[in-house]
């Protein structure tokens, strides 16, 4: 996925986030929920149902036609100058983000050590009643209690705790003694890693701020129902936020539920003051305003994801040269290339095929019929959309596809004969011989380790989603029932895809899944699997074009080409294109001249590409022979 796609997501995912947080902040006052308990409640699944935006829907997954290979420009002048990456403004604000993140862990790193030497400071004070359990330590450091620690809860105390009013110690005791039996310690450090992952936005702070609030007065309102006492809680209040004003440590950094938060006081002071009947909710009543609160967060989720929606790294598809495919919209899983019939190619016959399809209950093509288009194109068209799989939101309806057919231009030979011009026509002729058929491959074995589990040509929801369904996972053990369990899920999820079971030479077990072009190991027929899809891109048999599975090479090594001595002519850019084959060595071979501008500015331009080394391309983690497309521009300063 792009620095610049996932700099979209981010920003989409802001937008969501803000849209639930907006509509999500008028529920408690539309329903009138005034219980803190309540508030807390409401409040932690609003934030829940934002980190869930991303799984709730399907990310859009576009669709688009391979047919552009990887391309690298390179120009050429008189004084060449060292080449500068250009860094995109997705990439800084990327780092930006990245960098917010470690500075937010950090203060919470710091916040940890700081309870940990405070602890460690910490004076043991004599075993309180009820308290047995808890460590209680004075400390000259805090001027108000606070509380962490889960396993073994520790409480600080300011020094001063001893000789406040025994009404008063009793009820900051039971304050932070409701703390710990809460578990409230983990609830906080959660909430501020959210806080730090997400800590550009707004709504993710307001909201873990309303958490905090309602956590805490629903945590006061418990110490007054137990101790009875509205006059010694408050004092208590109102004196350690008269303490905390003279110049004491930052205590907000530090991640632990504390007694005193001065930005909440005016609000846990009303709230405390208000004389409120003991009295109940029923039950009946609880069930629900719970769930209008949880229909009205849902719909608001449903709203936003649809407003703002997450994409996918696009699927690229390599549709014959000429050929172009219009959805009209509809939106797609996975789709198999479209082919330019050989005979029609030959003929020159070209046109637009429309097709009528109709989809199952799962988005599957059920039936397609053309209603129109040359006679020579329909059958190409019909045998790939009757393979095609559109998303579940177009299901059970009947949509309309457009595929168009334009020859494309006679590609020029390349020139200078055999006589050194790179060895264009010799890699012809090199990629056009027959290749061995490879050995059959060694029968599935019954039992062992499940070494590889390879899912490809899905988006990544969609491979999450199978994966979870799937009997086994790496590092299980593999059985003789695993197989069929596994092919019969596959089946249940994607009647398109194919399952495949292999051993290595080293004997690592591998299990691929994936649709028919890109599975290509285990099973009988899969050398024929992989020649057919080379075959329909347009490619000699063992090399193929990018997508369906299979990876761009990467340039690691660029030679710059020669402006050609003596050269005449207009001072105006010259373009030579080359086409080229990326071996699994990573060298170029079979390069050919597609657009030529004279022999000596290809001679240069072959000359500098067959020096160049790349990454080679991958299909399912196995170095293969990949097409590309270079440009070559010449200027003369």
């Amino acid at each position: 996925m792009s620095a610049a796609l996932v700099w979209s997501n981010i920003v989409a995912y802001t937008l969501q986030i803000g849209l639930v947080v907006g509509l999500g902040a008028t529920v408690p006052l539309a329903l009138r929920i005034r219980s803190p308990r309540v508030r807390l409640l409401y409040w932690q699944m609003l934030l829940a149902a934002c980190l869930a935006l991303p799984w709730l829907r399907s990310w859009r997954q576009v669709v688009v036609n391979g047919a552009e290979q990887v391309n690298s420009v390179i120009t050429v002048m008189a004084t060449q100058a060292p080449a500068h990456r250009s860094i995109h403004l997705a990439e800084i604000a990327l780092w930006l983000l990245a960098a917010g993140v470690a500075i937010r862990l950090a203060l919470l790193g710091v916040g940890l050590a700081r309870l940990r030497a405070f602890r460690e400071r910490g004076r043991t004070m004599p075993s309180t009643p009820g308290a047995s359990c808890v460590r209680l330590l004075l400390s000259d450091d805090v001027v108000s209690p606070v509380t962490f620690g889960w396993r073994e809860p520790v409480v600080l105390l300011p020094a001063g705790f001893p000789s406040l009013a025994a009404e008063m110690r009793e009820a900051i005791l039971c304050h932070e003694l409701l703390h710990v039996e809460r578990r409230d310690w983990l609830f906080t450090i959660g909430e501020e890693l959210v806080r730090a992952v997400l800590w550009f936005h707004v709504g993710v702070w307001w909201v873990i701020g309303e958490i905090q609030l309602a956590r805490e007065q629903t945590v006061d309102r418990a110490v007054i129902d137990t101790t009875r006492a509205h006059g010694p809680y408050v004092d208590a209040l109102l004196l350690m936020a008269g303490a905390g004003g003279r110049g004491t440590p930052q205590m907000d950094l530090a991640p632990a539920p504390m007694f005193l938060r001065r930005r909440h006081l005016k609000k846990r002071l009303v709230e405390v003051m208000k004389e409120v009947p003991m009295t109940t909710i029923s039950r009946t009543r609880l069930v629900c305003v719970a769930g209008v609160a949880a229909v009205a967060l849902a719909a608001a989720c449903w709203m936003a994801t649809g407003a703002f929606p997450l994409s996918a790294a696009p699927q690229v598809v390599n549709d014959a040269a000429g050929v172009a495919v219009n959805l009209n919209g509809t939106p797609l899983m996975h789709r198999a290339s479209v082919p330019y019939p050989a005979e029609a190619l030959a003929k020159g016959v070209e046109g637009t095929v429309v097709v009528q399809v109709k989809l199952d209950a799962n988005g599957e093509v059920s039936d397609a019929t053309v209603l129109s288009g040359p006679d020579e194109l329909r059958k190409a068209v019909l045998q790939s959309v009757l393979t095609w799989h559109f998303e579940k939101s177009a299901a059970s309806t009947a949509r309309t596809v457009n595929v168009d057919f334009v020859k494309p231009a006679v590609t020029a030979a390349p020139r200078g004969g055999s006589g050194g011009r790179g060895g264009g026509i010799l890699g012809g002729i090199v990629g056009g011989l027959p290749t061995a058929a490879p050995p059959p491959p060694p029968p599935p074995p019954a039992s062992g380790k499940l070494d590889h589990l390879v899912v490809a040509g899905l988006s990544d929801s969609a491979r999450t989603e199978l994966l979870s369904h799937l009997p086994i996972q790496e590092g299980g053990e593999w059985t003789s029932q695993t197989f069929a369990a596994v092919k019969q899920e596959v089946s249940q999820f994607d009647s398109h895809l194919l399952v495949s079971l292999s051993r290595s030479a080293n004997g690592e077990l591998s299990l691929r899944i994936g649709l028919p072009a890109t599975t290509s190991t285990g099973g009988s027929g899969t050398a024929g699997s992989m020649s057919a899809m080379a075959a329909a891109q347009g490619n000699p048999p063992g090399v193929f074009s990018v997508g369906n599975g299979v990876s761009a090479p990467k340039l690691l090594l660029k030679v710059d080409p020669i402006y050609p001595e003596g050269a005449e002519g207009s001072a105006d850019p010259r373009t030579v294109q080359l086409s080229i084959v990326v071996n699994t060595d990573g060298k170029a071979e079979n390069i050919q001249v597609v657009k030529s501008v004279d022999p000596d500015f290809d001679a240069s331009a072959i000359s500098a590409i067959q020096q160049w080394r790349f990454q080679p391309g991958m299909n399912n983690g196995a170095p293969v022979n990949v097409t590309a497309r270079v440009e070559v521009n010449f200027r003369k300063l």
